[in-house]
This record gives C-alpha cells, structure tokens and sequence, in this order.
C-alpha cells in the first residue's frame, strides 16, 4: 500500500514537476515508487485520466495514472496519447490546458467547446419550449443511407476507413467529416457543428435539460445524463478518456454524440460549434 505523506510546498515546489494541489480537492504524494494524486476523502485515480491544477495558475493539465494509481511520465498512455517528463499531456510537443472549472472539483471535465466565446448577446436557452424545436437538418438526412455518396456535394476523399473512403465535403462554406460503406454506397455518419447537422440551434447556445425538453431525443439507456466517453466517441472527438461528456440519443432512426460545454452547478451546454457526430 502506498505510503500516503504530506509533502511540505517548499519540497513540492524544487521538484522537476513543480506541482501545488488543486485547492480544497485533493494534493500530490509522492513515496519511493512514484508521484500519485490523493483526493480529499484519501482515494486516488487509479487506470484513468484527471485534470489538475498542477501548478496553481489557475489552468488545468492532463494526467494518466496507471492501474496502481501512480502518474506516469514521458511515454505514451494505453489509449495512445504522449505525456512528457511532467505526466502531462501533450500534442507536438506543446502542453494540452483548459481553464479551471472550481465547481466540478476534483472531477474537473472541459471539452474543445469549453473555451469556446459566445459572440452573441444573451444568455444560453434554459427553457427549450421558447424556442422553435431542434430538428436534424433535413438535407444532412437526405444524404444518408444508401446511394448517399453519390448525394455528398463537393466531396473530397481524405482516406480509407474500415468500410469504405472518408472524406471531407464543403456544405455551405463548412467542412464537413463524412464516412461511407463501399456497400451500396451508403453514407454512415457525418462530423461537424452542430448548428449544421441540426436546425435552430440556437446561436446563444442551450441548456442540456432544455434541448432535451425542445427536441425530445433523450437516450433510452441513459435518460438525460451526460454520457461519459464510450471508446469510440475518443477516436470521434480526438479527446482522451474520461476528458469530457456527451449528450447521446437517437432520433428518426439516426444516433447522435454532442460534445457538452460544462457550466456551473452541474449544468452543461450546446452552442452552435458544438461538434457533433450524427450517425445510422
């Protein structure tokens, strides 16, 4: 069992890492085998990722410890993402940060749509029936199914998936993600913001509960619960495990993933550049 001792800050501090506690949440330990992340009901993360304060600047970075809970440095995770010789991630060399959520304390989630500014006045939606209801865009659903790649306007193949080509198609001045079966040549699922997939988005951003209340498309495994990531929706937004959630659910016969923007007290958001994965 690890040996759980307080470090003094002035100890913290002369380490390489250089890393304070995320205040009021939980602090770093450390013992002959390893640095690992003690909460403040003493458990630690163990098998998973965390964001962390690490150095008190008020911005959170990355962290995967292993199944024993301690960090690990300078190597790729078992979901294959590079930490350097502090554990935190990082892409082409350059430290992955999001901006402190106090609220969500030791369970800190931000997604690409968390920095995200809303150029617009007003307030997010908080009640989904004052708002004309959210459909999935009528031309996006016309495009999918069989004989779908014949339909994609300005299509350009990017690469092979699994079934058939992927490519990148330019729908009114978007790009748009889209993967194809070569058997019949069906479009299976499209990537983009969610203010093109969807119509009437609304451009101030809504509520969770109240797009579920305008648009009804719920999960029926999950009711209206943030869906933790799932495996496949890390390939899909390009985030590590546990990083972020998803409003998930299935409408006129197609499913969708929305990346969530996390707000205070438990709330959470979509705005316009939410990406959104809408799939048979």
């Amino acid at each position: 069992m690890k040996k759980r001792l307080l470090l003094a800050a002035t100890a913290v501090m002369s380490m390489a890492m250089s890393m304070t506690a995320f205040a009021g949440m939980g602090s770093w330990q450390q013992n002959a085998t390893g640095w690992w992340w003690q909460r403040t009901d003493n458990s630690y993360p163990a098998s998973e990722w965390k964001w962390i304060d690490g150095n008190g600047d008020g911005t959170v970075e990355s962290y995967y410890f292993d199944g024993n809970g301690y960090l690990i440095t300078n190597t790729t995770t078992p979901d294959g993402y590079t930490v350097n010789a502090d554990g935190a991630w990082v892409q082409d060399g350059v430290v992955q940060k999001r901006q402190v959520m106090l609220d969500l304390g030791d369970e800190v989630l931000t997604t690409q749509t968390a920095t995200q500014t809303n150029t617009t006045t007003g307030n997010p939606v908080m009640d989904g029936k004052s708002i004309e209801k959210i459909v999935v865009n009528p031309e996006i659903m016309g495009m999918m199914g069989a004989g779908g790649v014949d339909r994609l306007p300005n299509k350009t193949e990017i690469g092979q998936g699994i079934w058939g080509p992927t490519y990148n198609v330019d729908y009114n001045g978007v790009t748009l993600k889209v993967e194809t079966d070569n058997r019949e040549n069906w479009v299976s699922s499209f990537y983009g913001p969610a203010k093109v997939l969807f119509n009437n988005i609304p451009s101030q951003g809504i509520e969770l509960n109240a797009f579920y209340d305008n648009s009804g498309y719920e999960s029926l495994s999950a009711g209206r619960q943030p869906m933790a990531s799932t495996g496949n929706s890390d390939t899909v937004f390009g985030l590590p495990t546990g990083s972020y959630r998803m409003a998930w659910g299935s409408v006129q016969g197609r499913g969708f993933s929305i990346l969530l923007t996390p707000g205070l007290n438990d709330t959470w958001y979509i705005y316009p550049d939410s990406p959104t994965f809408l799939y048979n």
